[in-house]
């Protein structure tokens, strides 16, 4: 029972990113082309401190949390991309389409995981993660094997991206909120 109350009482990490994610997609949706560099330095700040975050929340569960390494992984994951695509701004611009594909693709399948394991702790409404974790992959191949796309298609995927996982983020974190133990 402690177990499940600490995990619970963690929820505001995931609230943080959902939130964050959903402002920088909003953002990215309403100044496409003309913020394509502003983009590429945000995107690089906003992974390094959704991977600070995402390590928080998994070792502060970590004994507790079923799977907990798939979130460990996904955070030191974004906080490696964060430092690459900070330190290297010159590359940034010219492989963000390709390095933002794999970083869905990625994304997208933690938040499956994270369905799955709201599945097996006997949540409801576990299926729209799983449902939109795929959606995300989906998003993420579409940006990864297309990235001829340009600027302005880049950047209409991106908002749609984030603001898909922000919405996942919040769920998940609303989700376990409720629960009364």
């Amino acid at each position: 029972m402690k177990n499940q109350l600490k995990i619970t009482n963690n929820w505001w990490l995931l609230a943080i990113i959902g939130i964050a994610m959903i402002g920088l997609g909003i953002w990215v949706y309403s100044n496409p082309i003309e913020n394509y560099i502003a983009l590429s330095i945000l995107f690089s700040v906003i992974m390094f401190v959704s991977g600070i975050t995402e390590i928080a929340y998994a070792l502060s569960n970590s004994k507790i949390l079923k799977g907990w390494g798939w979130i460990l992984s996904a955070g030191i994951f974004d906080l490696i991309l964060g430092i690459i695509l900070i330190t290297r701004q010159d590359i940034t611009m010219v492989v963000l389409p390709i390095f933002f594909g794999i970083w869905l693709i990625f994304r997208g399948i933690v938040q499956i995981s994270r369905g799955f394991l709201l599945k097996d702790a006997g949540f409801p409404n576990w299926g729209w993660s799983v449902f939109g974790g795929f959606l995300v992959v989906l998003f993420g191949f579409m940006v990864t094997y297309n990235p001829i796309f340009g600027a302005e298609s880049i950047v209409i995927w991106t908002a749609l991206s984030l603001i898909t996982l922000g919405i996942l983020s919040l769920l998940f974190a609303f989700i376990i909120k409720k629960v009364k133990i």
